[in-house]
């Protein structure tokens, strides 16, 4: 959790400056202009031909010409569930980097085995921490939502005169006319959906994800232990006195794994996506697509080739 912070700060996110081109006409464009050599038109003595002859008559839009809305592109970001996505950010991250800290200190032992078995120790004793925050987490999450829930739902049953200038107070940044303003609080007042308006507009907290708190535990878990068993794989095929053989091959596994890891999660959260935009506008799509998930991978190995090096670092300052 604390990697992906320092990421975030260290790589902020950026996007790519789009081409202007002009916007397609919003209506379709014809020939026939209103007129009385247009049997066609319903109102051939129309006004506006006066004014500007190139006005279009009304009875040519057809069902053809109009057309159909084309479906809204799907994102690489709506695949997977934006929850889920944390969650596996969390553990992989941590995974990844932790374990390999400490197996590459306990090679400072010049014993496989010591590597090997404080290393799976420490992925079942973080695998059951990690888990145990994340299960901690989400169930607080739910709890706090569901509380304030009710005590939203209390106050407009017993206090309803101070429910509109609360309403009121969530519009004010937005400057709208008292006079279109007093019917949207009058009829919200009247609504059913009060409550869960005011828990997202005034109290700024979006209705808990359908996720339940043990599957993110377990989540987050399953992503710490597969994320620290990667890089302690090489120490299974090199002999017990060949520390280092395994350190080397640990070192190359860790960072082709943060590589894949930041490539993979920057086209899930939305890098495809935009390279259908970038290409809808002219552009390479393909190509801004791989470019930003190239970039994310490469954040990925240096932020957690850093937090592995200093990790390293402070074990042999200590030996």
């Amino acid at each position: 959790m604390v990697l992906v912070c320092i990421k975030n700060l260290l790589f902020p996110h950026w996007k790519p400056t789009t081409s202007h081109t002009s916007p397609p006409p919003l209506l379709p464009t014809h020939t026939k202009t209103y007129g009385t050599s247009d049997p066609s038109c319903p109102n051939p003595t129309c006004p506006l031909l006066s004014r500007n002859p190139s006005y279009e008559c009304a009875s040519t839009l057809t069902a053809d010409s109009q057309g159909e809305p084309e479906p809204e592109k799907e994102s690489a970001a709506g695949v997977i569930d934006p929850r889920v996505l944390s969650d596996l950010t969390i553990g992989l991250s941590d995974g990844l980097t932790v374990p390999f800290a400490l197996t590459a200190g306990l090679s400072a032992f010049n014993d496989t085995k010591v590597v090997l078995y404080g290393g799976i120790a420490e992925l079942i004793a973080g695998s059951i921490s990690m888990g145990l925050g994340g299960w901690l987490a989400g169930r607080g999450e739910a709890e706090f939502y569901e509380n304030t829930l009710t005590a939203t739902k209390t106050l407009i049953s017993t206090h309803p005169a101070s429910i509109p200038p609360l309403l009121h107070s969530i519009f004010s940044p937005y400057n709208l006319p008292p006079e279109s303003l007093s019917p949207i609080v009058q009829s919200l007042t009247k609504s059913p959906h009060l409550a869960p308006f005011i828990m997202q507009f005034h109290h700024k907290l979006p209705p808990p994800s359908d996720r339940t708190p043990l599957s993110s535990a377990l989540t987050i878990a399953a992503g710490y232990f597969f994320g620290g068993f990667i890089p302690l794989l090489p120490y299974f095929f090199v002999g017990r006195g060949k520390v280092l053989l395994g350190l080397a091959w640990s070192v190359g596994v860790m960072a082709a794994s943060l590589f894949a890891f930041g490539v993979g999660k920057t086209v899930l959260v939305g890098a495809g996506s935009e390279g259908v935009e970038a290409r809808s506008e002219g552009g390479d799509g393909r190509e801004w697509r791989w470019g930003k998930a190239v970039r994310g991978g490469v954040e990925m190995v240096v932020v957690g080739g850093v937090a592995a090096a200093a990790a390293m670092g402070i074990v042999q300052a200590l030996g």
